[in-house]
């Protein structure tokens, strides 16, 4: 054999074993999909432009939730197009899909034959595909033997409709958070010097300030604004659950890492929630900076431990005007990383706290 075809041949000999196994482990996979697109609130529904008539509002009024921002917006909208014209909108990332045997265009390519066949014997059914048309895709939907059984199957699993595509949002988000990784370096390093952690997405920039005080941590993320704010001080009694006495005592700490800003007293609401075995007093409000026409929500965690004579508040800020932004995802991670936060009373903290320095 020539030497130059020693030079090709073998190499690829060697390499031919590894090609039938990452063959044999790719099988299942359809090369063929594309990418599911969309946008971040936008559900497409797939169902005949009658039946929509139908079952348009109590479908909206099930699935198009709304969020408490600075003003009251939807999680998802809905929009509806019939089998005949969804051409390539089947390539959605997310879908409602409404049909009977009746009138069945695209059910056939969505539920299994086991599904089919119950369908066939009278039996109304919700189900939720992933992967139909495209890669990332969600197909969540209704199948009934008639036309006639639609409305009630939507009343009946409207919530299911809901909760696939909300867990969907927050999947995808918790893969997206941490993305650029998590900042490990400084979990431990705030573990050791002040005995407690928070995991946050390295994406965050550790913001220095010459007004914040030693026992202030700041860290910032843009496209959208999104803020981490830390500080803690000793404990000196029972904490004032007030409207008026929290927007005010948020107002005094956070008030040199955002001057001009204003928590608007009548949007204070709050609750007790768990996270990391640790009881939380949860705060969900609006703050607004009137100098600059700004406005968004924050979320607060006002912690107490006794261990260490420390109330701990942490505050995360969002700030993001643009309206087809599904700003449920940013509170969601917002709130992920607030739950993050544990403490460490093996490593006790020294009597004058001080963060560690970039």
């Amino acid at each position: 054999m020539p030497a130059y075809l020693k030079i090709l041949f073998f190499p690829v000999l060697f390499l031919l074993p590894w090609l039938i196994v990452i063959t044999a482990a790719c099988g299942d996979l359809d090369w063929s999909k594309p990418k599911a697109f969309g946008r971040q609130k936008e559900i497409l529904v797939i169902c005949d432009d009658e039946l929509w008539d139908e079952i348009e509002n109590p479908l909206r009024k099930q699935v198009e939730r709304t969020l408490l921002a600075v003003r009251t917006e939807r999680i998802f909208e809905l929009a509806q197009v019939s089998a005949e014209n969804v051409q390539h909108y089947k390539e959605w990332d997310k879908i409602i899909l409404i049909e009977s045997l009746e009138s069945a265009k695209l059910l056939s390519f969505v539920a299994a034959d086991s599904t089919m066949a119950k369908l066939r014997e009278g039996e109304g059914l919700f189900f939720n595909q992933l992967d139909v048309w495209a890669d990332n895709q969600r197909v969540v939907g209704l199948a009934a033997p008639k036309d006639e059984d639609i409305l009630r199957l939507v009343a009946a699993h409207g919530d299911k409709i809901f909760n696939a595509f909300i867990r969907q949002v927050e999947n995808q988000e918790l893969f997206r958070m941490f993305f650029s990784g998590r900042d490990t370096l400084l979990a431990d390093s705030l573990a050791v010097a002040e005995g407690f952690s928070i995991i946050i997405p390295k994406v965050y920039a550790r913001v220095q300030q010459d007004s914040l005080t030693r026992n202030v941590l700041l860290l910032v993320h843009m496209n959208p604004v999104r803020s981490i704010f830390i500080t803690w001080e000793p404990l000196t009694g029972p904490l004032d659950k007030s409207r008026e006495a929290l927007a005010a005592n948020r107002l005094r700490l956070t008030g040199k890492a955002y001057p001009a800003q204003v928590t608007i007293v009548g949007r204070v609401d709050t609750s007790t929630v768990v996270a990391n075995n640790i009881e939380r007093i949860r705060v969900y409000g609006v703050w607004e900076n009137r100098e600059e026409i700004s406005g968004g929500v924050y979320i607060s965690h006002i912690i107490d431990i006794p261990e260490q004579n420390r109330r701990y508040y942490l505050d995360a800020l969002l700030f993001c005007p643009d309206m087809r932004r599904n700003k449920y995802r940013y509170i969601f991670q917002l709130d992920h990383i607030l739950d993050s936060f544990q403490i460490h009373l093996n490593r006790q903290p020294p009597a004058q706290g001080r963060l560690r320095s970039n």
